[in-house]
């Protein structure tokens, strides 16, 4: 099982640090927190990062020559 899949809520609870399950007792999220995203690697949503290959359009390489014997 990819360890991202699951939640935060209960990461504490797998790894011994409180008793009770969140199912029990849920934690309180902060205003700021970002809801949870499994680990998108490998998949069409992965993260790639501008001039990626991976993008729908790459960016063109403008200062990229490439090389070619003579």
């Amino acid at each position: 099982v990819e360890g991202s899949r699951i939640s935060p809520e209960w990461h504490g609870w797998l790894h011994h640090t409180w008793d009770e399950t969140p199912t029990d007792k849920p934690l309180v999220h902060k205003p700021w927190e970002k809801p949870h995203l499994p680990n998108l690697t490998g998949t069409a949503e992965a993260y790639a990062p501008a001039g990626s290959l991976r993008r729908a359009e790459p960016a063109d390489r403008k200062d990229y020559e490439a090389w070619s014997p003579e």
